[in-house]
């Protein structure tokens, strides 16, 4: 089959008089994402004459202190700008869990016992490998869970795409137009995506895997810089055709991890 790939120009732009900045996977970290949001807004200020676009890359909950604090946020506004808010692959399973899949019980153990507790679900002494106290806590977090909350993640886009970029959760498979992706793969992939240098019709923006700084490449940028290992919250901002770390903020765990599976 031909190739239907048609390149971006090098370099990538945004729409012109245009300011985006984005950011990557929260996990719970409340303050940092106040901390991203209060200099966008800031900066929106100051520059009335440019339209402002801030945009969170997914993962809003699990693994953090406060995921239940960092929905309700995403849900507000940002005076001064727009923000537009990309499902990642932890809100899926979040859901997928409290629809009864049996499939998504791991959830638990991959940060989902904190975003239960943030929704006020007592979990001391659960065992999240036992099969009655998974069934416990996900009856009493349907009940916890705010509808609203709910609604916000089950509605939110899997791709956002902005003059020459796609802000996207995990990245895109190669050799597949951006318009064919599978959700599977736009808040899944890593192995076929990460090490690929093949162009797609836009430049990726995405998270997902945890980098020890953000991940500047041609065809891709990675802007997970593992906040809820210990790491920071980085923000990029892209502006005409330029592109660079807006601000990258410390999280106060400790101790840095692998990314693992998730």
């Amino acid at each position: 089959m031909q190739n239907r790939i048609v390149p971006f120009t090098v370099p990538p732009r945004v729409p012109a008089g245009t300011s985006i900045i984005a950011f990557g996977d929260v996990h719970g970290h409340l303050e940092l994402v106040e901390d991203i949001l209060a200099q966008a807004s800031a900066r929106a200020r100051a520059r009335p004459d440019r339209r402002h676009i801030v945009i969170s890359l997914g993962d809003l909950v699990d693994r953090g202190p406060d995921s239940r604090g960092v929905v309700a946020r995403l849900m507000g506004t940002v005076p001064g700008c727009e923000l537009h808010v990309i499902r990642g692959n932890h809100e899926t399973l979040l859901m997928s869990f409290l629809q009864g899949d049996p499939d998504a019980n791991v959830w638990v153990k991959w940060g989902g016992l904190e975003t239960i507790r943030s929704y006020g679900v007592d979990t001391s002494g659960a065992n999240p490998s036992s099969p009655s106290d998974i069934e416990a806590m996900r009856k009493e977090f349907r009940a916890k869970m705010i509808p609203e909350h709910l609604e916000f993640m089950r509605t939110r886009p899997l791709s956002v795409t902005l003059g020459d970029y796609f802000f996207v959760h995990a990245g895109a498979r190669p050799d597949v137009p951006l318009a064919e992706q599978q959700e599977y793969d736009l808040i899944w992939i890593r192995d076929e995506f990460l090490p690929s240098g093949k162009l797609f019709e836009k430049k990726i923006v995405h998270g997902h895997t945890p980098v020890d700084e953000a991940d500047f490449r041609t065809n891709r940028i990675n802007l997970d810089t593992g906040a809820c290992y210990g790491g920071t919250l980085t923000a990029a901002i892209f502006e005409d055709d330029d592109a660079r770390v807006f601000t990258s903020l410390p999280a106060r765990s400790s101790a840095w991890h692998p990314y693992g599976t998730v």
